[in-house]
């Protein structure tokens, strides 16, 4: 990366600093991470955090000398897809819910998880394609601050699709394993994940956009109801209604504008 970027720097004078600063920051990285094996125990996880925090910073401090060109649909596109990847290992935790059936215990409170867990990541599937992401990367977020905000603001739609999966098969696990009445806040482990995608798609991708305003408040609302429905009996199914509503909310916002 380091050896790339300073050939950049020789072919390209315009953006010879930015070049330069990220071979810097790359090479003061990986330095960093060297070095850290050579740290005792107890001063590893403080180095690590320090480095990752390194790690992000670079980007941006480079690039604040002057951007280098990108291709708005291409750069949308590699987001998307690696959002679609993560959202599939959500759909991977159907084996953690069939396991919990061969065990044959609880199975109605089975079917409503799996038939809840998997509305819920088709609906969040759909809610995150339904804004083109390219139109915004090539329009307003060309400036370097709303640049970097998207790009890390999907930290959390990643970090939230993939423990939505792992709060799919927990729960499985809670059901098959306990024979008592499960904790109402168990719930919170399916739901919360959904919340925090709502949140960041609505923030990165539906504000932007500026849609109308019942879609604007439905998705900080429907967020607050999924986490409430946490404590409900059937999480997974009560979510799953929520964020299917909020769906039906979007297409119908979206058909109705095409047609005015």
């Amino acid at each position: 990366m380091a050896v790339l970027w300073l050939r950049a720097a020789r072919s390209d004078a315009g953006r010879r600093r930015t070049a330069l600063r990220s071979a810097a920051g790359v090479t003061g990285c990986q330095t960093g991470w060297g070095a850290m094996l050579f740290l005792p125990a107890p001063a590893q996880l403080p180095a690590i955090i320090g480095l990752i925090v390194a790690e992000l910073s670079v980007p941006v401090w480079a690039q604040s000398a002057g951007m280098t060109p990108w291709h708005p649909h291409h750069i949308a596109e590699r987001y998307e897809l690696f959002t679609l990847i993560v959202l599939g290992e959500s759909v991977a935790a159907a084996a953690a819910v069939r396991s919990a059936f061969d065990r044959h215990h609880n199975a109605g409170a089975l079917y409503l998880l799996a038939t809840g867990g998997l509305l819920m990541v088709f609906a969040m599937w759909w809610l995150y394609f339904a804004r083109p992401a390219h139109t915004v990367l090539a329009t307003t977020h060309q400036a370097h601050r709303k640049r970097f905000t998207w790009a890390y603001g999907h930290y959390l739609i990643f970090a939230s699709a993939a423990a939505e999966g792992a709060g799919l098969a927990a729960y499985a696990k809670l059901i098959t394993r306990r024979t008592d009445v499960l904790s109402p806040a168990a719930g919170v482990v399916i739901t919360m994940p959904v919340a925090i995608f709502l949140i960041t798609v609505w923030a990165i991708h539906v504000r932007p956009h500026q849609r109308s305003g019942v879609e604007q408040l439905a998705f900080p609302a429907v967020a607050v109801a999924v986490l409430v429905a946490g404590h409900s009996l059937a999480p997974a199914v009560v979510a799953g209604l929520l964020v299917a509503a909020l769906l039906v909310v979007v297409t119908v916002t979206d058909r109705t504008e095409r047609v005015r």
